[in-house]
């Protein structure tokens, strides 16, 4: 609903400064007159690139992201409505109209920019493929400016890992958000789960498997100034969300970080990470990520 109200109000104001634009006026050469008209012409292309740039928050892209396509979109438009105005009785091409445009345009994306920086606190997300990666960041990022964290040391072979962490890179790159990678210390992993690799799917393996994760997201969130961590790994069915979010909680007494808690398979999360992947032609593996997950 919130959506449809920004589109239709986006539309409404561009066909009204188009209306405005395209109105003929009688020719005046008042200087008082010429100044209202700079300043309305900062204000109408100020006002479009800010409910262009809370049109586009809706999707994944950051502010970054937001803040420049809403400035372009925003100048062009004042372009496009200053050659318009060569064609209107009472109206020429200005070029101090374009300048207050594209000005009011930057300040008012610039504001939009400012405003969504500081009023969200940063979270260090975990996350063990990009594909649940993508969906929990456009769960959460009208909440918090989203960290991703790729930290998978039990993922074999290494080729494997790799895979999924230039998959990562890639679509990080492509909604302009900011990947860390972890160390891949799969020898230590597989001396930390010695004696359960017979354990099955959401076993004692699996859950050493689980803090071993969080503790490293929770370890570098607190030494690198992070409010909140949290993990993709609840969005699977395969993994156990109430132990997951147990440990979260107490690494967050440990470490003096906040953990959100959350189930993101809820509300069909896993369906719907699973579409937004294959809607954007990302890699899906067919196994959890070890040795051992592999070989069942």
């Amino acid at each position: 609903m919130k959506k449809n109200i920004k589109i239709i109000f986006l539309l409404f104001w561009t066909f009204f400064v188009f209306f405005l634009i395209a109105t003929p006026l009688p020719e005046y050469n008042g200087t008082i007159e010429k100044i209202y008209d700079k300043i309305a012409h900062l204000f109408m292309f100020g006002i479009f690139s800010f409910s262009f740039a809370f049109l586009l928050h809706e999707k994944v892209f950051s502010g970054m992201k937001v803040f420049s396509w809403s400035f372009l979109l925003a100048s062009v438009y004042s372009l496009f409505c200053e050659f318009v105005q060569a064609y209107v009785p009472g109206r020429d091409v200005s070029e101090l109209d374009l300048m207050a445009g594209v000005m009011g345009a930057f300040i008012f994306s610039f504001f939009w920019l400012i405003g969504d920086f500081l009023r969200k606190p940063k979270l260090l997300l975990h996350i063990c493929c990009v594909g649940c990666g993508v969906y929990v960041s456009k769960v959460l990022k009208k909440q918090f400016r989203v960290i991703l964290y790729y930290y998978n040391p039990n993922i074999y072979p290494q080729a494997e890992h790799d895979k999924r962490l230039e998959e990562a890179k890639k679509i990080a790159r492509r909604f302009n958000l900011k990947l860390i990678s972890g160390e891949y210390r799969h020898k230590e992993w597989l001396e930390m789960v010695k004696g359960y690799e017979k354990e099955p799917e959401k076993g004692k393996r699996c859950l050493l498997c689980y803090k071993d994760r969080l503790e490293e997201t929770a370890h570098f969130a607190r030494d690198n100034n992070f409010p909140y961590f949290s993990t993709t790994l609840t969005t699977s069915p395969h993994k156990l969300a109430s132990e997951i979010n147990r440990f979260g909680e107490e690494l967050a007494d440990e470490y003096g970080v906040k953990f959100l808690n959350r189930d993101f398979k809820k509300q069909d999360g896993f369906k719907k990470s699973s579409q937004l992947s294959k809607e954007l032609g990302l890699y899906r593996q067919d196994y959890c990520g070890c040795e051992f997950s592999m070989r069942k």
